[in-house]
């Protein structure tokens, strides 16, 4: 009897089981399909550079060129200038960063009313020994700088276009003495304090600029103008050559145009479902 009854035992325990799990495979399955459904439009979501704004750190270095106005004309003449930069662009076309812009040049004003008490009358140094003393004065300098801006996107892609920027930071310049023989004991240190018109003050400025970031993130660069406007006062207070005190606050201006290359370091590729 118990041999009869054994089949239908299994079938009711089978049927029991496929009631409670049928379910929920369909629900695995449903999730499975739903994903490889979902990933074709993954990708496609995905931003590219052609197409749409992406977040991206620039890493950036270019040279400048300058020219004095104000205070800072009476010092220098037109000069050069290198800058290193890091600015980061959101998908909004807001940037934030820093950067560091160095000054150099033979850029000097009036080095001969400068020096002129050291020199002969022929305008030569005459270093230790007799020795002929070949010196180069010139501007060094710079200034370290935040920046925030914003990118208005052209025609080209929705990353290039006309950037703007303002900054805020502080700059120093001085006259910077090289003695190729090192034979002239006058202009060195405690001495050549009283002749590098040493100043320093707090500084603004604007940028505006051309960003061109390529579609195949290869060729990227930017050139524009920048205005820099520094409230200065000299460090040393006194100049040896005048033998007057030098304490009054100096507006130093300059002018410039900047071309600078970029190295993007671009976000994770932004989509529905990956987070930066």
């Amino acid at each position: 009897m118990s041999t009869k009854i054994e089949p239908f035992i299994y079938l009711s325990r089978y049927l029991r089981l496929k009631f409670y799990l049928l379910p929920l495979m369909r629900s695995h399955f449903f999730l499975i399909a739903l994903f490889f459904a979902l990933l074709p439009a993954t990708s496609k979501a995905q931003l590219n550079t052609r197409d749409s704004a992406r977040t991206a750190v620039l890493y950036s270095l270019g040279p400048a060129v300058y020219v004095p106005m104000a205070s800072m004309a009476n010092r220098y003449t037109p000069f050069s200038g290198v800058q290193v930069e890091a600015l980061k662009k959101w998908q909004n076309g807001l940037l934030f960063g820093v950067a560091f812009d160095a000054f150099y040049g033979t850029s000097l004003k009036n080095a001969a009313s400068i020096f002129d008490g050291l020199s002969n009358e022929q305008g030569n140094f005459i270093g230790v020994n007799g020795e002929w003393a070949f010196l180069n004065a010139g501007l060094s300098g710079g200034q370290l700088v935040a920046r925030w801006g914003r990118l208005y996107p052209g025609n080209y892609n929705p990353n290039s276009g006309y950037l703007f920027l303002v900054g805020v930071g502080m700059q120093q310049t001085k006259i910077g003495i090289r003695n190729e023989r090192g034979n002239f004991p006058q202009l060195e240190a405690p001495m050549l304090y009283g002749y590098d018109r040493l100043h320093r003050g707090p500084l603004v400025q604007i940028l505006a600029r051309n960003l061109h970031l390529s579609h195949n993130e290869r060729i990227n660069y930017s050139f524009g103008a920048v205005l820099n406007y520094a409230l200065t006062r000299s460090v040393r207070g006194f100049n040896i050559d005048t033998g007057l005190p030098d304490t009054a606050l100096k507006h130093d201006l300059s002018m410039g145009v900047q071309f600078i290359w970029h190295l993007p370091a671009y976000a994770k590729q932004e989509s529905f479902y990956l987070l930066d």
